[in-house]
């Protein structure tokens, strides 16, 4: 489940979360949003429909990019401005 907050700071940042819980005007059977532990740094990242559209978002705006040969991403300088603004986070 999405909090309201959560689902106002989705909306900053230009993510339609209603469109996520439905396909074809269904209730989607793929999972929201759930946390989820990373296998090789052992850190919590955000898995499910809400953390894979937040990447493709992210990749299509130019706030991430792919680091080559890998499954890793970079945030940009302009990523940095964005996730501070838009989800309140404090990178670094």
């Amino acid at each position: 489940m999405i909090t309201q907050g959560g689902m106002k700071m989705l909306d900053r940042a230009g993510l339609d979360i209603d469109a996520l819980a439905t396909t074809q005007g269904k209730r989607s059977s793929k999972v929201l949003c759930r946390p989820c532990l990373d296998w090789s740094e052992r850190r919590l990242h955000q898995a499910g429909a809400v953390g894979a559209a937040i990447c493709t978002h992210s990749l299509a705006k130019g706030w991430l990019r792919r680091i080559d040969s890998t499954p890793a991403v970079a945030i940009t300088p302009k990523g940095w401005q964005v996730f501070q603004e838009a989800f309140g986070t404090r990178l670094g």
